[in-house]
């Protein structure tokens, strides 16, 4: 197994882990919680980490500078909306080793 490959199994089971920490810390509305805001926050934390799996997968399928950005992008903007830190550090990760992975994939230069 290649370095590259093992990177990209790596960044998708960071990703993987890390999406589905964000999608278990759903919980329903508190007492005085508005319904829509409450509402608005779960789609969007949603549809983050499924874009995150989707990013994994793109890492482990071979795109690994594309998986990379989309998983980096998607978990520093998790941190901002400050969900499950943990989660959100994973993908993070997950978008590093991707770029990683990336910059792995280039042959060195010959003299």
């Amino acid at each position: 197994m290649s370095e590259r490959r093992l990177l990209a199994v790596l960044a998708l089971l960071m990703g993987l882990l890390g999406a589905l920490l964000i999608l278990l810390g759903f919980g329903l509305p508190r007492g005085n919680q508005d319904f829509l805001q409450w509402l608005g926050e779960i789609a969007v934390s949603g549809i983050l980490a499924l874009a995150a799996i989707v990013g994994s997968l793109l890492t482990y399928g071979g795109q690994y500078r594309v998986g990379g950005i989309v998983n980096l992008v998607i978990g520093v903007g998790l941190l901002i909306l400050r969900e499950s830190l943990a989660g959100s550090l994973l993908i993070v990760f997950s978008g590093i080793l991707g770029l990683v992975a990336a910059a792995s994939a280039r042959p060195y230069p010959t003299r």
